[in-house]
């Protein structure tokens, strides 16, 4: 093994081992612990997004459930991309350059310190490995790569919708880019390898009051409207992502770019055609950072073979810089005092719920007995449950976000029943307190953060059902015009004997 070589490994193994220990430093966040409550009901399906992370949780929680084995996946994935990418552009670059891609990729601020799990984690790997699979069927005669890379795609879907953009550049690239009659072919065989995964979600969703569909298309996306601010926030996160120093060199090296598209390279229009899709949408919708996680890895797999093995080299020393930053702000916020956030309450209440909430539980328990549980909060009861091993029913209206729990609490089962209900703000007991024929409320003081625990004694389910659940009824579970009424466990429970109310059209 060369210096080179063994230097790369050298710095995958030392940057995996600091991400190792971030995963193990890092607090618990409310979206984990929600997903990890997938991970404790797998199914076919879940309220917000595809199954796959849940499927993976399942996996990891039947031998531990520490945070820092739950976020494997996260940490040892951007890892294993980076070597990836070396592996795959040394025959062609030559092992200095296929080095120095490697590292600048693993080495990108984004992949050091993104070690938490989330939907992005497998959408991310398997939209990387169809890529590479696409790119194999582009060298390989046969078919058999395109249906390789129908099969990824379609594990890239059930981890997220995200991977539709995917699907769509590589109809674009094929039948547009570089049409053959060939790439028609391979087409065709990749989309009908891609059906069976999208058959799956299809029919969960008709099951389950298409939930999906209306949480990713209408809730949570309601009351959007054109803002100009919002593709230039759009461009300053592609500038963080790609960084100034790359961008300066592929604009010193604009020749190459353009010649790299006149050639068709693969990456290059993977890259592109989904980052111009998001600026159109940036228009009217705020594009996050991790929706173009999944295509970040391609800027990566073209981008070196435009630069000399000098402009690499100074972005691996840029990237290096950059990193320390994130990682060297990251350890002096977790080794500050909670207490230096008590002047924004809500941060200050978050912070020390997700880093302490085993003493909030520590509190309650003794109080709890013969109760079942509950939060007002999604994130709340998510935490709870994982820290606890108990479950955590959510309580009231909660939000568009995050509503799971709709499939696995029947509250008609609790009619009559004792809750124990944690709530967040002073308010919130004579809020709740109504849906019990008695009650009493104590503190739960930690660390500064109070909150509040209503000991609800005989569950008025009717009351509830009429008020609260009619409130969801309304807000989540109204179908637009064209989907057929399925299956809806909310109907079924609360509402057996009306129909599936309707969105209106336009």
């Amino acid at each position: 093994m060369n210096d080179l070589r063994r230097n790369f490994y050298y710095a995958l193994g030392g940057v995996t081992l600091l991400k190792l220990l971030l995963a193990a430093w890092l607090p618990l966040t409310g979206d984990e612990a929600y997903f990890f409550v997938w991970g404790s009901h797998p199914g076919l399906g879940y309220y917000d997004h595809p199954p796959m992370v849940g499927w993976w949780l399942s996996a990891l929680l039947s031998l531990g459930q520490a945070e820092w084995w739950l976020r494997l996946p996260a940490y040892a994935m951007t890892s294993f991309i980076a070597w990836a990418i070396y592996r795959l552009l040394r025959d062609g670059l030559g092992e200095e350059r296929a080095v120095l891609a490697g590292l600048l990729y693993l080495l990108a601020p984004v992949n050091i310190v993104n070690v938490l799990i989330s939907t992005d984690t497998p959408l991310i790997l398997f939209s990387f490995l169809s890529a590479l699979a696409l790119q194999r069927a582009q060298e390989k005669n046969g078919y058999r790569w395109f249906i390789y890379a129908g099969v990824l795609l379609g594990l890239a879907f059930l981890a997220k919708y995200f991977a539709v953009l995917l699907g769509l550049a590589y109809g674009a690239y094929l039948l547009l880019i570089k049409p053959s009659r060939r790439n028609v072919t391979g087409l065709l065989l990749l989309f009908l390898a891609v059906l069976p995964f999208a058959a799956i979600n299809l029919w969960w969703n008709y099951c389950h009051c298409w939930n999906n569909v209306l949480f990713n298309f209408y809730s949570r996306h309601s009351g959007g409207s054109l803002n100009w601010t919002q593709p230039a926030l759009y461009l300053l996160m592609l500038v963080y992502l790609v960084t100034p120093p790359l961008l300066w060199q592929a604009w010193r090296r604009r020749g190459a770019v353009l010649a790299a598209l006149r050639r068709r390279d693969m990456f290059l229009w993977l890259w592109l055609l989904p980052i111009a899709l998001f600026a159109l949408l940036s228009f009217t919708a705020r594009i996050g950072l991790h929706w173009v996680l999944a295509f970040y890895p391609f800027l990566f797999l073209f981008l070196p073979a435009l630069l000399d093995a000098g402009q690499l080299r100074r972005g691996v020393h840029f990237m290096t810089w950059f990193s320390t930053v994130h990682v060297a702000i990251i350890a002096v916020l977790l080794v500050l005092p909670t207490d230096i956030w008590r002047e924004r309450p809500v941060l200050h209440h978050d912070m020390v719920f997700g880093s302490h909430s085993g003493e909030f539980w520590q509190q309650m328990a003794p109080q709890v007995e013969g109760y079942a549980l509950a939060t007002e909060s999604y994130v709340s009861s998510a935490i709870l449950e994982h820290r606890s091993g108990r479950r955590f029913h959510v309580f009231g209206d909660a939000s568009r976000y995050g509503r799971h729990d709709d499939l696995l609490t029947d509250y008609r089962a609790l009619d009559g029943q004792n809750i124990a209900v944690l709530l967040y703000a002073e308010k919130s007991p004579a809020v709740h307190a109504r849906y019990f024929e008695q009650h009493e409320v104590h503190e739960i003081t930690v660390r500064g953060v109070t909150d509040y625990l209503l000991l609800g004694r005989g569950f008025r389910y009717a009351l509830y059902r009429d008020e609260v659940l009619r409130r969801g009824q309304q807000q989540f579970y109204r179908l637009p015009w064209f989907l057929p009424a399925g299956a809806c466990y909310f109907y079924d429970r609360y509402f057996p004997d009306e129909e599936v109310q309707r969105l209106p059209r336009g």
